[in-house]
């Protein structure tokens, strides 16, 4: 199974407010390549932060959050009192989740269905002043996901999944809603990595062709449909956590059908 590449093709590049450098994303994807390729060794254990930070030219605070999204992904391992270690086995090998794959703020559930209530609203916001710039940047996005998964770069598919969802909410016309979702984007990524390493291969298909399908709904103004099919996106993304969702209280929203865990 592969993807399905949108007919849609945009001509501009997206050069909104959430397209910048992320830092600890880059430090993530350095230690995710010399972790794959080698470098670093299972079992082996980090240097401490401080030095680590140094190494790499980041801060602390950085260096920390970039940590955390390769436990989440299955990359290391934080044992509190010991240091940090490279993961015996890698994530699409061994096909478990961190123990501690979302902060503990709130309850996963709740994150899951705040996304899906306000990324369903913004998406059919978005449709009604769609510009050829980001519909460009929404389809780059997601065949630059599409490429990541291909070359097992984990963190490259959170990235690129991040600044898909970043894009609509940059997007949106009512600066409450998006100012609501970048409040909560810590925790909303969190719902991206989490179900990742236990994913099935044909769910990331499934997944990118659900952002190839909100390109093509965008392309054409159609606000209930992109809604539903981030809706259906959303669930379908819990279901691999192992959540149900409750679809909007809209009768003009219908929500496609979740997929059961497998």
């Amino acid at each position: 199974m592969r993807y399905r590449t949108t007919k849609w093709r945009g001509q501009e590049r997206y050069a909104g407010p959430m397209a910048r450098l992320n830092v600890p994303n880059t430090a993530a994807q350095k230690l995710q390549e010399m972790i794959q390729s080698g470098t670093l060794k299972p079992d082996q254990q980090l240097p401490s932060q401080s030095d680590l930070s140094r190494q790499l030219g980041i801060s602390r605070a950085s260096l920390r959050e970039s940590l955390s999204m390769l436990e989440t992904l299955g990359f290391l391992r934080i044992e509190p009192g010991r240091g940090t270690f490279i993961a015996t086995s890698m994530p699409t090998s061994n096909g478990q989740l961190a123990p501690r794959g979302m902060s503990g703020r709130y309850d996963k559930q709740d994150i899951y269905q705040t996304r899906l209530y306000l990324e369903s609203i913004i998406v059919s916001l978005v449709a009604t002043a769609i510009t050829p710039a980001v519909l460009a940047a929404l389809n780059e996005h997601t065949t630059m996901m599409c490429a990541a998964w291909d070359k097992n770069d984990l963190v490259g598919v959170v990235n690129h999944d991040r600044d898909f969802h970043h894009a609509i909410w940059a997007a949106c016309p009512n600066i409450v809603l998006r100012d609501m979702c970048l409040s909560m984007a810590d925790e909303f990524a969190a719902t991206r990595s989490y179900p990742l390493p236990a994913t099935r291969p044909a769910r990331f298909v499934e997944s990118a062709n659900e952002h190839f399908a909100m390109v093509d709904a965008l392309a054409v103004r159609d606000g209930d449909r992109a809604a539903a099919m981030m809706q259906g996106h959303i669930r379908n993304t819990a279901a691999a956590a192992g959540l149900t969702l409750q679809p909007l209280p809209h009768s003009q929203i219908i929500s496609t059908p979740a997929r059961e865990p497998t």
